[in-house]
């Protein structure tokens, strides 16, 4: 992540000093909506005695903030970091008795690398400049993982017999561990509609990320983003 970070500046302090004239920068706050189904699951447990459920969610609330460049002939480069989350319900049973159902969180950071090329440019007359553009990138996500057998047994030691009736603390505490997050890179394509009325920009983007362990159970999401903020 570091590395498309430094990429980015880098290219940005090369160009502008050749282009101020035609330099084009625009930030802001973006909101959207994850379009993904996580089914519940039944880890593999080894044992008809033990039980572990991982609950169904249906997509992600997203926020973020974004930065783009036009500064560079033909193309813009655009970062973009992102929160999105969901909640779901694990449960855990063996023969010494029942966790208490933990509310728990699913969340991925996600930060995003785009080069993209406008299509085509509009006006709409007494309201806005008009662009569609499409492109694709980058991308790298630290996530949450979702509960297995493997992590019961670092925490139980005998998960078959141990005493589950305070598991849920030490599930939460390992969950939401840094240490444990998952970490992958991608790549994503997307198609967005840029309105700008003077320094205000508008954006909808629709946008495709294709990467492994981020979503459970998918290689790949959806996702749709408005974006708010200035151009200059």
């Amino acid at each position: 992540m570091k590395q498309y970070k430094a990429l980015l500046i880098g290219i940005i302090l090369t160009v502008l000093p050749f282009n101020s004239a035609s330099a084009l920068v625009g930030f802001g706050l973006q909101l959207g909506q994850g379009m993904f189904s996580v089914d519940e699951s039944y880890p593999t447990t080894g044992s008809e005695y033990i039980t572990l459920t991982n609950g169904a969610f249906d997509g992600s609330g997203n926020l973020g903030v974004y930065l783009y460049v036009d500064a560079i002939p033909f193309i813009d480069l655009e970062v973009d970091f992102n929160f999105s989350g969901n909640t779901y319900d694990i449960d855990f049973m063996n023969v010494s008795g029942d966790m208490p159902t933990i509310p728990f969180a699913w969340a991925s950071a996600s930060t995003y690398v785009t080069a993209r090329k406008k299509i085509v440019g509009f006006s709409i007359p007494f309201l806005a400049a008009t662009k569609v553009h499409a492109g694709g990138g980058v991308n790298t996500h630290l996530t949450t993982p979702i509960a297995n057998m493997d992590i019961y047994t670092e925490l139980l030691g005998d998960v078959l017999n141990a005493d589950p009736s305070a598991l849920d603390e030490n599930l939460e505490d390992y969950l939401t561990n840094e240490d444990n997050y998952l970490e992958s890179t991608g790549f994503h394509a997307q198609a967005g509609l840029q309105f700008k009325l003077l320094m205000i920009d508008t954006f909808v983007i629709y946008r495709y990320t294709i990467a492994k362990d981020v979503v459970p159970g998918s290689d790949g999401f959806g996702s749709v983003n408005v974006r708010l903020g200035f151009g200059f």
